[in-house]
């Protein structure tokens, strides 16, 4: 059976464009070629095996597949900006040819102000299956308060609780807490609704000062300093991920 993808998505993995917008154009004003056919449809599939891309006569190959994880610091956004500080400004750390770098993407982003552990590839198939909702992939964080740290109210958070996600109420499905501190704890979570841990907090009136993610799933943030960027494999990342 051929393993066919969407034009749109091959170029993106290619590394050739930045943005969505730009690949999406270029498509449709013409310049692309699959074997000697214009084609002027982002989403047409095709098996990248058999047929020749070409971006104004000039050849277009898939990057190969690509992991990393990463420690990333405190005041980087892990999608691409202009004119702000991002992980692709770390990545860049890294020897690859720029279209490679430019095909990663982080799977399960992290907020500006949050700290920790990103797992970064060009593998769509891995981050579907690190990003799908059903199967309940625990994230750990490590998380300090702004106040000490009341029982009732971390018990009221395991239960679930309601907090604003794209201007609608939503409750949080169950999670785990472990106090560690008087302002400090770990929360593990299955889901990662956008600044999830820092509403959940703000909800019950205990502010998130420093938060950092240590796990996903069975994979660790281990040894890895902030900033720090290491390769590892397919394999390793499947076989610790589900533990």
């Amino acid at each position: 059976m051929s393993k066919k993808i969407s034009l749109k998505q091959f170029l993106m993995g290619s590394g050739k464009f930045d943005k969505v917008y730009d690949c999406i154009q270029a498509i449709k004003s013409g310049k692309v070629t699959i074997g000697k056919k214009t084609a002027l449809n982002p989403n047409y599939f095709f098996n990248p095996k058999k047929d020749l891309v070409k971006i104004n006569n000039e050849k277009i190959r898939k990057a190969p597949k690509l992991y990393f994880l990463m420690n990333k610091p405190a005041g980087y956004l892990c999608q691409k900006a202009e004119n702000e500080k991002t992980i692709y400004n770390l990545l860049e750390k890294l020897d690859l040819p720029k279209p490679y770098i430019r095909s990663l993407s982080a799977v399960g982003r992290l907020d500006r102000e949050t700290e920790g552990l990103l797992l970064i590839t060009n593998d769509g198939k891995l981050s579907n299956i690190v990003m799908d909702p059903e199967d309940d992939l625990i994230k750990r964080y490590y998380a300090v308060l702004e106040h000490v740290v009341d029982i009732n109210n971390m018990k009221l958070l395991e239960k679930g609780i309601q907090i604003d996600v794209e201007h609608e109420r939503y409750k949080t499905k169950p999670c785990r807490i472990k106090v560690v501190g008087e302002k400090e704890v770990y929360i593990s979570i299955s889901e990662g609704k956008k600044r999830q841990i820092r509403k959940m907090f703000d909800a019950i009136g205990n502010k998130v000062v420093y938060l950092r993610r240590v796990s996903i799933g069975g994979l660790p943030i281990g040894n890895i300093k902030v900033g720090e960027i290491i390769k590892i494999s397919r394999e390793e990342i499947m076989e610790k991920l589900f533990q």
